[in-house]
């Protein structure tokens, strides 16, 4: 077989450098733009994926509000405990009251516009507080307690025959005098054994009064004759941090923690803008805060005429440098009954 000759192949051409460039151009550009389509897919992916679980997180809250919204006055006292000044409003970061009289804390307490949110510029956010009888403790059975005495400046409680033998330090209980007339809220600081348990001044919650303090700072305790009835209670707070995360407090009742753990804290929701509570009266009426930041008794009694209560909770966009803003709140309302608030406690 003949060879072609090279001259056979005289006055053939090549690719150029000018068009080589055109085409890796023309290559690039493609890449780029499937880069770009692909990249933004994978982004509206995570952005629905992320709001999505931030959508889930929020109904998951509003369940657990639900709930302990749904608790708030079982079995505890239809009027509420005598707490020392100002003891709920620094528990609950609001502004402190303007008198020096007792407080009470009440089945549902209100914390309006307390929380400032760096989501929301300018924005405050409110606070919700719920408080139930523990049906769990000691197996539903009340503790019967004898009598009270000072001991130094606590209160040694004394109770029937081991009725206290479930009693635990860092407990949350409700006293109520056997006369029907006194109340008070108390934290177990000492239990010296199970039918002798001592409240301190000092608490981590600040619940207890001093045995030896004068009127209103004197303890309840040492100035109510007679015996009672001892039954520890849930308290549990909703707030927005800050940051935007709307979380779930537990205050005492942390069996064989520190006193320093007596709060617990549990994330629910992230991008947090806003969290507003509206309070629906026995009067028809609908107010932000029917206790008037818990000031003064009057008004913290006005609490126990709430029938039902609105939660909204405002969802802020989860976008960072690297995904779109999602420029469209969205807010997620729930309506509570507190129904437990119409009824004695038992």
């Amino acid at each position: 077989m003949m060879k072609k000759s090279s001259a056979e192949f005289y006055g053939q051409k090549g690719v150029t450098i000018l068009e080589l460039l055109l085409s890796m151009t023309v290559f690039l550009i493609g890449i780029a733009a499937i880069y770009g389509v692909t990249r933004l897919a994978t982004i509206q992916k995570n952005t629905v994926n992320s709001r999505t679980d931030q959508l889930r997180s929020a109904r998951i809250a509003l369940e657990y509000i639900r709930r302990d919204g749904l608790n708030a006055g079982f079995g505890f006292h239809r009027t509420g405990g005598n707490i020392p000044d100002n003891a709920g409003n620094t528990l609950f970061n609001m502004p402190a009251d303007t008198d020096t009289q007792r407080d009470f804390m009440t089945s549902v307490m209100a914390a309006n516009n307390v929380n400032s949110n760096l989501l929301n510029f300018g924005g405050y956010t409110d606070a919700v507080i719920f408080i139930s009888r523990d049906p769990s403790f000691n197996s539903g059975a009340l503790v019967n307690y004898t009598g009270a005495a000072a001991s130094g400046n606590a209160v040694n409680v004394t109770t029937a025959a081991n009725a206290c033998a479930n009693c635990s330090v860092f407990d949350v209980y409700l006293f109520e005098s056997s006369s029907g007339t006194t109340q008070m809220m108390g934290m177990l600081t000492t239990k010296n054994s199970s039918s002798s348990v001592q409240f301190s001044p000092g608490d981590p919650l600040g619940l207890n009064q001093s045995a030896t303090g004068s009127g209103d700072a004197q303890s309840l305790l040492v100035t109510t004759a007679g015996g009672g009835t001892i039954k520890r209670v849930n308290i549990v707070s909703y707030s927005v941090t800050s940051a935007g995360v709307l979380v779930r407090k537990k205050y005492g009742n942390q069996t064989g923690l520190l006193a320093s753990q007596q709060i617990e804290t549990r994330e629910l929701v992230y991008g947090v803008s806003d969290f507003q509570i509206k309070y629906y009266m026995e009067d028809g009426t609908t107010v932000d805060d029917p206790s008037l930041a818990n000031n003064g008794r009057t008004n913290q009694i006005k609490m126990n005429s709430v029938v039902q209560i609105q939660v909204s909770i405002t969802l802020a966009s989860d976008a960072n440098d690297s995904q779109p803003k999602v420029t469209t709140p969205v807010v997620i309302k729930e309506f509570i009954s507190t129904k437990n608030l119409r009824y004695e406690a038992s």
